[in-house]
């Protein structure tokens, strides 16, 4: 798993929907639009935990991204 806090995780210029494509074929789950991320930078390890909107149907979905650092 990866997150990044742009609006997608391609390389500028690139389209986006190849990144997601090659993230699915290996298996690699990736977070969009994190903001704040400079927060945890530098501290170490942490645990990520995102609580979702459940949207039925859908393939994405918006989330409450919340990083519990380790003592």
């Amino acid at each position: 798993m990866f997150g990044v806090e742009a609006i997608g995780p391609a390389p500028e210029g690139e389209a986006n929907f190849k990144a997601h494509l090659a993230c699915a074929e290996r298996g690699i789950t990736h977070i969009e639009c994190l903001w704040n991320l400079q927060a945890v930078v530098g501290k170490g390890r942490f645990r990520f935990i995102a609580f979702p909107l459940r949207i039925r149907g859908g393939t994405a979905n918006p989330i409450r991204a919340v990083a519990v650092l380790d003592d």
